[in-house]
């Protein structure tokens, strides 16, 4: 584009396209980070409702045990072993979030402005320091994915191996699946590795949220089936993927 016998008027035309060209990958930028930080805003908001809602089922197995305990006393008792797990691992992923901002340095501005400097946070490095060194998961990032798989395993305890729970148990794996995925190149890579490594912090901090509305959801679907009501996966606003990450 700037080769040697071009006019100096057509080397400024030339410049001024370049920097029209970033000025408006710039824009898509910005665009792309508000956009991250609306759905999490939005993934926010379901996790409060949530939260009521799924209150208002354990309230209901509590009334249903004290007037039945021989239909509803083990049903109640499990429930509630589901609300402490799964309380515990949305407490973790919380913690998670805070690791986002703190170690992006983003804390202090999400503090003043009441919500995530989406523009801002546009880099990922330091979460990718803290989980991966080369192609391999720092300790830090082995205890993330750990701690993914503990809490299925602790829930799948709780079930038992009732086949009637089978299919809440696959909904289950499907949420919070930690297996290898094959990338658009269909090469194999760690289930971390294609969902945090590169990615901007704000889309990082966004999917945890989005995580966390799947244990609400998987709280609402087994308090549920406890209750021996039948629930739609449409409880989880993890149905909606329509998010396009440019390369």
């Amino acid at each position: 584009m700037a080769g040697g016998k071009l006019s100096a008027r057509q080397k400024m035309i030339n410049l001024m396209y370049l920097v029209f060209i970033s000025m408006i990958a710039m824009t898509t930028s910005k665009e792309i980070l508000s956009a991250f930080s609306l759905f999490n805003t939005k993934f926010e908001n379901a996790n409060e409702l949530a939260v009521a809602s799924n209150t208002t089922l354990l309230k209901g197995l509590e009334k249903q045990a004290s007037e039945k305990p021989k239909d509803f006393g083990v049903a109640y008792n499990n429930a509630q072993k589901v609300s402490s797990i799964s309380n515990e691992f949305f407490t973790y992923l919380e913690s998670q979030k805070s690791m986002i901002l703190n170690k992006g340095n983003y804390a202090e501005k999400f503090k003043e402005e009441g919500g995530l400097p989406a523009e801002e946070m546009d880099k990922g490095d330091a979460l990718d320091e803290f989980w991966f060194t080369g192609d391999r998961l720092t300790k830090e990032g082995q205890a993330f994915v750990d701690r993914i798989n503990k809490y299925k395993a602790d829930i799948n305890e709780v079930l038992g191996d009732d086949v009637a729970y089978n299919p809440a148990k696959e909904i289950l794996e499907r949420r919070f699946s930690t297996a290898e995925v094959t990338n658009k190149d269909g090469k194999k890579q760690s289930w971390l590795d294609y969902n945090f490594q590169g990615f901007p912090a704000v889309a990082s901090y966004t999917k945890l949220t989005a995580m966390q509305n799947d244990i609400k959801a998987t709280e609402a679907n087994l308090y549920n089936v406890f209750l021996g009501n039948t629930v739609d996966e449409a409880t989880s606003l993890k149905n909606y993927t329509a998010i396009v990450i440019p390369d």
